[in-house]
């Protein structure tokens, strides 16, 4: 494995060196996190994560983790230079992120994000719960994206926006305890509501913000308790309809994404 890296490494130093301008990076690989929830029953996230498993066309090789699994995803999905997406169900893997906000900077889930991945949350506040309950609580969100950010918006009545709809047409009214407040986004600087599916008086869900210097997304769908909710629907029609409009093929400079590669590499060798 370490011959086929180095392999491609020393190929893309030699299409830089060659003439060849660009490489490009899609939308890479899914993983799905369903093994601990928070606000979901087990079963249910389970039924829904090999749902959306089973018919997301835009990430490559989607496929559920456990606990070490999914930090082994997340490292080798940091610096790859393409665009992964990790989907939770209201928990934090104490894996990616330790528990009671002990990796406020550096922890595996801030780096993948910073380095231009998303991460897509439904059922409890996102980054909230994690071993030992909510341990996290509000800081969770807070430190892993840098911001000021609260999802303190119990009975939120949402509906649609006209994104929502060309979208996500399934998606319906319903009521969510823990949305993204519009005036918290636009008052950061880093941040900005990419795209808004489901508004109401207190904020928005489903959303995604995104971070136009790293290029991180963070999302929420129905972030509150009713296992009724049409939740699989819903994402595979975020996946499938928005993201293949959104998250386009990049530039990417092939020494910088040897570099990456190199990088990515040595990190795993260090930490064997």
């Amino acid at each position: 494995m370490r011959k086929i890296i180095y392999s491609v490494c020393a190929a893309l130093l030699l299409a830089a060196t060659c003439g060849e301008q660009k490489a490009q990076a899609n939308a890479g690989e899914m993983a799905v996190f369903y093994d601990n929830v928070g606000w979901i029953a087990v079963g249910k996230a389970k039924e829904i994560g090999d749902a959306i498993i089973a018919g997301v066309k835009s990430f490559q090789n989607p496929k559920a983790y456990n606990l070490d699994g999914v930090a082994e995803w997340v490292e080798q999905n940091t610096g790859d230079g393409d665009v992964d997406c990790l989907v939770l169900f209201g928990y934090t893997p104490q894996t990616i992120y330790a528990p009671g906000n002990g990796e406020p900077e550096g922890s595996l889930v801030e780096e993948f994000i910073d380095d231009g991945n998303f991460v897509m949350n439904t059922a409890d506040y996102i980054f909230y719960v994690t071993l030992g309950g909510g341990a996290n609580e509000a800081p969770g969100l807070q430190n892993i994206t840098d911001t000021t950010f609260d999802l303190w918006t119990d009975g939120n009545a949402i509906a649609p926006t006209a994104d929502g709809k060309k979208y996500a047409p399934s998606l319906g009214n319903f009521t969510s305890n823990r949305s993204f407040k519009p005036g918290q986004i636009e008052a950061d600087p880093a941040w900005e509501a990419e795209v808004v599916f489901g508004s109401g008086p207190l904020g928005y869900d489903p959303v995604i913000i995104y971070n136009a210097a790293t290029g991180g997304r963070v999302g929420i769908w129905m972030q509150v308790v009713n296992d009724g909710l049409n939740r699989a629907e819903v994402a595979l029609e975020i996946f499938n309809n928005w993201v293949p409009e959104s998250i386009q093929p990049q530039s990417v400079d092939p020494i910088g994404k040897a570099a990456a590669l190199w990088g990515n590499l040595k990190r795993q060798r260090a930490a064997r």
